[in-house]
């Protein structure tokens, strides 16, 4: 991450292909503090590759302590205060000069203690005797997430299920031809290896069918495993790349003097 503040930066050229200059700031300033913090994290979290030690254990807890308040924050400001606690208060109507309000405070917003108070009952899995009632909280939020989620897959399945019903001839376009029929193939075969309604007779169709389902999806699993590890490979370069543009200068800048 590059910082611009000319009052306390000053240029350095960096290390690297192209000779790019990097704005690195004065030493002992707020900048430079958070170059050399973020670099001793990433080192830390670096450090596990050789083996679990104190020095990775601590920043592993200081970073899930951080992002539960970050999270805790953000839903208190994003959701809990301005969609529950804001209109249930009353705060979220403006008084006139004359000390009126604009409209009637809605006693409706009473009703969020309901939702409030079942939710509450979640805590209630910190106690042994009274842990049973954490369940029915527990229970209601599966059945929820469980309906939500059979309700999408449909609205995700159903759009591919019509995609896949393709003309195998396409005249005057022989590319979207063959891709169509290596389409077709690629399913009905991946399909088959989860047919299991009769036994499949040695060397027969389905067998082969079968097979050839198997080497697809591998082939298919195989480009999704290879696309996650250059993904991750993009995060582990960006993180290379400040240790060595930024950290690094900035470390040694203040050593050296």
């Amino acid at each position: 991450h590059r910082l611009h503040d000319p009052r306390q930066c000053r240029p350095t050229v960096a290390a690297t292909k192209g000779a790019i200059d990097i704005m690195l700031p004065e030493p002992l300033t707020l900048d430079w503090w958070t170059i050399i913090i973020a670099g001793v994290s990433t080192l830390a979290i670096f450090s596990f590759l050789y083996r679990e030690n104190a020095f990775y254990r601590f920043f592993e807890h200081l970073y899930i302590g951080i992002a539960t308040g970050v999270g805790l924050m953000a839903t208190v400001k994003t959701f809990l205060w301005p969609e529950v606690l804001k209109p249930l208060l009353g705060f979220d109507l403006q008084p006139y000069p004359d000390g009126s309000l604009p409209e009637p405070y809605n006693y409706l917003y009473l009703l969020y203690l309901l939702p409030i108070a079942f939710g509450s009952l979640y805590y209630c899995i910190l106690s042994r005797r009274h842990n049973w009632l954490a369940q029915l909280v527990i229970g209601f939020m599966l059945g929820v997430g469980g309906g939500l989620a059979f309700k999408g897959t449909f609205n995700e399945m159903l759009p591919q299920l019509v995609d896949s019903f393709r003309p195998l001839y396409l005249p005057g376009n022989s590319y979207q031809t063959i891709c169509n029929i290596v389409f077709t193939f690629t399913l009905l075969t991946a399909l088959s290896y989860f047919f299991f309604t009769f036994k499949r007779r040695p060397g027969g169709t389905m067998e082969y069918s079968a097979a050839a389902g198997r080497w697809l999806m591998m082939g298919c699993f195989g480009a999704f495993f290879g696309t996650t590890i250059m993904a991750r490979m993009a995060l582990l370069v960006e993180r290379l790349q400040f240790l060595i543009d930024q950290w690094v200068p900035a470390l040694s800048g203040w050593i050296i003097g």
